[in-house]
């Protein structure tokens, strides 16, 4: 994006090795995230949480990477005691190269004047973010700091937003009619790209900066899009239109409290994203929660807070203080009590409608409910996979019901003709689950078929239709585990969620990267290159997990497919599939 593009010139200004140059503690990837900077391949932990904390600028990509694997290579407490140290010392835990650089770059934005300036540093300095319409206004030149700082902190699922600040305080802004008048290339267009959250036209945003310098320039950390890595924090930018809001007299004293400041927006934005992108490490550990929740309140605390600063620490303590809200979502748990009540309606008095939305519903259930750690160290092929892995487990388990259902009710049928009606109305089901992006739901229809119980009943396959038997090689085709899923990514690729995908297709990928290349090198660095990988489809798993589907529940049909009454194991099958068309003698 452009504004990654202009940050990258910014951060060529700033010429820190430590940013591109290998080290006894770091190695760097050619290849750029999305602020344009390169990717960190190894690095010790410390000089992880040093890239999570650096003032200048935050990646998403490297953001999401990191809290989606910390407790791979650290554990949260060490997380959260390097944000207090931030916090509470931001001079001490910051690298003073960053800081050198910081402040070089900081008495440039004061000592000179950016418009009669010919240094190409400098303009590209003060030119580089892209300018977005601001609602033309008018206030007083009236000089307040605090207005000028980057915009709050609010705390949404799928966007972080940068709202504007308070309209009772946009009187005190500077005004812009005493601002120089800055050079900066023409907006690509007046609206913000999709994701941002747009100012109100109102005199709610700093008046007193110029256009090009409004808050609302400022990039938020997050997109609606959670695969959209394109987007970065750069913070360095918001104070330097902090900077020029204040006359000489004010800049030397006021060194420590930009710091201060920067250092506090960088603490709630990685808490506000954590919490709200990844708050299942809260529901499941209470230490962090309260560590969390201890150290907002401490922000709150602090007297020099900036209104918008006040307000995004208690919308993140107020979102991690609330109890979950899941009243309104099924649980399969409250699914298998249904099961247990009156005889569920036979097979033939559901039509395949009602069974694949059902089927759907339920599969879409159990695959939201894994927690993505469980992702993580293949705990799923451990002797304690159950205590390691319960929900990926249960998915597993759920897969095999279904299929043993499918299988048996197909079985139960002594008529050759009633067989073969049984399983064009299945193959019409997974047709409809296909409708549904339902794939999961299609394997465990086509799985069933493919049973040696089923496969090898010859004369009841002869009875179903030409078209049926086309529909299931179409089907089939598309879940086949040929070429590592090949079909079935590129149909996932080029679907809209809601989808259930088949998990098993992201536990060969995820066990492939475990067994091909450990967490960490021979010099003890943590194999970042591979936290990469596992976050990039534990991101995709999640996409389809937080896209719900508009199915309303049907207990009826629910309570046939999950009764085991109905279900025979594989060894009961076979034996009455030879009752059913016994072996033809050889010869």
């Amino acid at each position: 994006s452009k504004l990654c593009k202009n940050g990258a010139k910014f951060m060529d200004c700033l010429s820190d090795a430590r940013l591109h140059k290998d080290d006894v503690d770091i190695c760097f990837s050619k290849t750029l995230n999305s602020c344009k900077v390169p990717q960190i391949r190894y690095a010790s932990v410390e000089r992880l949480l040093e890239r999570l904390t650096d003032l200048r600028f935050l990646s998403i990509d490297f953001l999401n990477t990191f809290l989606h694997t910390y407790r791979i290579f650290t554990t949260a407490a060490v997380v959260i005691d390097k944000l207090v140290d931030i916090y509470k010392k931001p001079f001490t835990s910051i690298p003073v190269r960053s800081l050198e650089l910081f402040f070089a770059t900081s008495q440039g934005a004061w000592g000179t004047d950016p418009l009669n300036n010919k240094s190409p540093r400098l303009c590209r300095k003060f030119s580089s973010p892209p300018p977005i319409s601001i609602p033309p206004r008018t206030s007083s030149p009236v000089h307040c700091r605090k207005l000028s700082l980057s915009s709050p902190i609010s705390v949404k699922v799928g966007v972080l937003d940068l709202s504007t600040t308070p309209s009772s305080s946009a009187a005190n802004s500077p005004t812009s009619s005493h601002s120089p008048s800055i050079s900066s290339p023409p907006p690509c267009s007046s609206r913000l790209p999709s994701g941002f959250s747009s100012p109100p036209p109102t005199a709610t945003s700093s008046p007193g900066l110029p256009q090009t310098f409004g808050a609302s320039s400022l990039p938020p950390v997050c997109t609606k899009a959670p695969l959209d890595l394109s987007q970065c924090l750069l913070t360095l930018f918001g104070l330097f239109y902090f900077l020029l809001g204040f006359n000489n007299s004010e800049k030397s004293c006021d060194k420590e409290f930009i710091i201060r400041r920067a250092a506090t927006n960088r603490v709630l934005n990685v808490l506000r994203h954590w919490v709200s992108k990844h708050s299942q490490d809260f529901e499941m550990n209470s230490e962090l929660k309260m560590g969390v929740i201890n150290l907002l309140e401490e922000v709150l605390r602090d007297p020099d807070l900036l209104p918008q600063e006040r307000k995004a620490a208690t919308n993140i303590l107020s979102a991690l203080s609330q109890e979950e809200q899941d009243d309104a979502q099924l649980r399969i748990e409250d699914i298998l009590q249904m099961a247990e009540s009156p005889k569920a309606e036979c097979f033939e008095a559901l039509s395949a409608m009602e069974m694949a939305e059902q089927i759907t519903l339920l599969d879409y259930i159990v695959f939201r409910s894994i927690p993505y750690e469980e992702f993580l160290g293949q705990g799923w092929m451990k002797m304690d996979k159950s205590e390691r892995t319960p929900y990926i487990m249960k998915t597993s388990q759920h897969f095999n019901d279904m299929s043993n259902l499918v299988a048996s009710q197909i079985m139960s049928h002594m008529d050759v003709g009633s067989r073969a009606g049984s399983i064009e109305k299945w193959l019409a089901v997974a047709d409809i689950c296909r409708c549904l992006n339902n794939y999961n739901g299609v394997l465990e229809i086509t799985s069933a078929l493919n049973r040696s119980a089923i496969f090898r009943l010859k004369k009841t396959w002869t009875k179903v239709c030409k078209q049926t038997k086309a529909l299931m090689d179409r089907l089939q085709k598309i879940v086949s585990s040929e070429g590592r899923f090949k079909n079935l990514r590129e149909t996932l690729k080029n679907c809209n969620p809601p989808c259930v995908p088949y998990l098993g297709m992201y536990l060969t990928d995820l066990a492939f990267i475990e067994e091909g290349t450990p967490n960490f090198t021979e010099e003890g660095l943590v194999n970042f290159s591979k936290m990469r990988m596992i976050s990039h489809i534990i991101r995709e798993i999640r996409q389809f997990q937080q896209a719900p589907y508009r199915i309303e529940h049907q207990p009826k049909v629910t309570q046939f497919l999950m009764d085991k009454t109905l279900v025979m194991d594989e060894d009961t099958l076979y034996e009455l599939s030879l009752k059913i068309e016994p072996r033809v003698p050889p010869g």
